[in-house]
């Protein structure tokens, strides 16, 4: 069941252009494997332990790999899919843009 999960976050995201490219525009995507074989504990420590959200995951993580933020997926789910407005909301809410303090200036 948590690869069927994964492999629909990771088909909805390809599958429609303007998430592609908000994504190629401000993000660099990684996947990172959970399973029986291959549990990555260190990736898994380094990001913070972000499988305490459940699988599929999103981690943020800033221009040196520090981590910003980690979103439950759960969050931009409608229905048996996900949300494509929560999805973009979501991705310029974490953009480089968005996180500039220079944006927030009078």
């Amino acid at each position: 069941m948590k690869k069927l999960v994964q492999i629909i976050l990771h088909k909805f995201y390809n599958a429609d252009n303007q998430i592609d490219s908000a994504l190629n525009a401000n993000y660099v995507v990684s996947l990172v494997n959970y399973s029986k074989e291959n549990k990555n504990l260190d990736i898994l420590k380094q990001f913070e332990y972000p499988q305490r959200f459940g699988f599929p995951v999103i981690v943020i993580l800033d221009a040196d790999g520090r981590r910003l933020h980690t979103q439950n997926s759960v969050h931009l789910e409608q229905g048996r899919g996900y949300s494509k407005k929560k999805f973009l909301e979501f991705l310029n809410n974490w953009s480089p843009k968005a996180l500039n303090p220079e944006n927030y200036k009078k």
